[in-house]
């Protein structure tokens, strides 16, 4: 600080940081190069995010003498980088600490701090075309809401992040983020599940580098009552977003019913002449596929039981480790694999029809209708097999299902239903249940979100694949009517007031009918 002035804490006298926001501090100190800070409102994230990149610039400056580091705060677009940033910055940033520029002939819109603090530089960007900045260089990088961003996006920015004179470690990312948004999957990947794709891994292993500090709005002292009451009385699932930063439950969110607790099981085992099976004797078993290349595809083996619930007993997804990224095998190795999977499984039965083999025609196997389509060839029309004709080549028979994307999510919230008596406690078991090896089901279906032009519908550029394949199952097996439909209900025993009532009201019906036949 200069001279003239008394000597001040930076963390806790300028930037004011919060306790668990000088744990996020220290957690960069120590190593980490991918920060996820946040998860819930009320937190400070956003003012954390622009008094870290600060506290970045100067302590570089004055570790390795490095002077005009250029970082970068971004959010999603310019509305929300006014919004949320440039605004708070005009108010809290001192005027000795450096200059605000709305158009520098080098950097744009942009902060300078004084060179006596090292002249670092914050320049503000908005990512709603991260390719403008394929040539720019920053040494840390700060996402205000990194979640309403796709893995592309992330991606990207990591080519950015680099800086002459700084070991690759140095160069920070940090995200400040709540659950939910389109990029709400791979957040909850790599920084709550940690779950890392090849590319963290080798030639050199990222995965230590990845840090998550959970903040939450009792970390920050500075809220008032209001606050707390407005967050205290929000409806359940948004309470689970906003004010305990749950990854499970979030604003958005398409399948609110969902819940480990009710539609996860432990896999179930049966007793067949040959030996254990996931699926009983004599049951009907389907299976269902979604295609994909570039995006992964999906793959669902399942049983129903006498009452028309579905059992999801076995999946194969065929991603490459990285949310909605593809292993992208030709159709006929993915038949291959359907029918190593299943000979696995016990379910081998071969029976020959006309000149080629059938695998298992006592399966039921559904897909997508355009797995119909001929493919296009080089002549730009549909004359190369289809993926239906690839897959019978192998001996493996698809049937086309219903897309319908409106009756198909109905029919998913319908599965997934938790029956209730009126009192609001569990009374039944839901329509669908799922295996615990599911592990892509179970990832996936929490995290999607619903299309902010269509509420009633999911957005597509979210990790459906598994949804989509699925749905093709509750379209062939379709529940129909109400909850009431599904299980049976359950009455409640009425108390004295309540029979008091009925015995007036039968006394008075008697009375009626006396009078009419009178």
């Amino acid at each position: 600080m200069k001279s003239d002035r008394p000597r001040l804490d930076f963390d806790r006298d300028i930037a004011k940081f919060t306790e668990r926001q000088i744990e996020a501090c220290d957690v960069l100190d120590r190593g980490a190069k991918y920060l996820l800070y946040g998860g819930a409102l009320g937190g400070g994230k956003r003012r954390f995010l622009r008094w870290v990149l600060v506290r970045l610039c100067i302590r570089y400056a004055g570790e390795y003498g490095l002077k005009r580091l250029v970082c970068m705060l971004a959010c999603e677009d310019y509305p929300s980088l006014k919004d949320r940033q440039l605004g708070k910055i005009s108010q809290e940033f001192p005027s000795w600490l450096g200059k605000m520029y709305s158009d520098h002939k080098d950097y744009g819109r942009s902060f300078i701090l004084d060179g006596e603090y090292g002249g670092g530089v914050i320049c503000f960007r908005n990512l709603d075309d991260p390719s403008k900045y394929q040539s720019a260089e920053f040494f840390a990088i700060g996402v205000d809401e990194l979640t309403k961003n796709d893995y592309d996006t992330f991606t990207f920015l990591r080519t950015r992040l680099r800086w002459p004179g700084l070991e690759d470690r140095l160069c920070k990312f940090i995200g400040a983020t709540n659950p939910g948004g389109i990029g709400h999957s791979f957040c909850k990947q790599l920084w709550i599940d940690r779950v890392y794709p090849p590319e963290f891994l080798k030639p050199v292993d990222y995965s230590s580098q990845f840090a998550y500090v959970p903040s939450k709005a009792e970390d920050n002292p500075y809220l008032d009552e209001s606050y707390w009451a407005m967050l205290n009385t929000l409806p359940l699932h948004l309470r689970g977003a906003f004010r305990d930063g749950s990854w499970d439950l979030f604003v958005g969110q398409i399948f609110q019913e969902w819940s480990r607790k009710y539609h996860v099981i432990k896999n179930l085992k049966f007793a067949h002449p040959d030996g254990e099976r996931l699926y009983p004797i004599g049951a009907q078993v389907m299976m269902t596929f979604d295609w994909g290349f570039g995006a992964p595809f999906s793959v669902g083996w399942w049983w129903s039981d006498s009452d028309g619930r579905l059992y999801r007993f076995a999946e194969w997804y065929g991603w490459n480790g990285t949310a909605n990224h593809g292993l992208r095998l030709a159709d006929s190795e993915i038949a291959k694999g359907i029918k190593k999977r299943e000979q696995l499984m016990g379910l081998d039965v071969v029976e020959r029809g006309g000149q080629m083999d059938i695998f298992n025609p006592q399966i039921v196997r559904v897909c997508d209708p355009t797995c119909f389509n001929k493919k296009p060839d080089y002549r730009g029309g549909g004359q190369l097999p289809s993926t239906a004709e690839e897959f019978m080549n192998e001996g493996v028979i698809l049937r086309p299902g219903d897309p319908n994307r409106s009756l198909k999510w109905r029919q998913f919230h319908q599965r997934l239903l938790i029956p209730k008596d009126e009192d609001g406690n569990v009374n039944g078991v839901p329509m669908l249940q799922v295996y615990e090896d599911c592990v892509h089901f179970i990832r996936t279906i929490p995290n999607l979100v619903t299309d902010k032009n269509n509420p009633e519908d999911l957005d597509s550029d979210s990790e459906d694949h598994v949804a989509d394949e699925a749905a093709l199952g509750f379209m062939m097996r379709p529940l129909s009517g109400s909850r009431a439909s599904i299980v049976p209900e359950v009455k409640k025993v009425p108390d004295i007031n309540t029979v008091a009532a009925m015995d007036r009201e039968e006394a008075w019906k008697n009375a009626v009918e006396d009078l009419y036949d009178w």
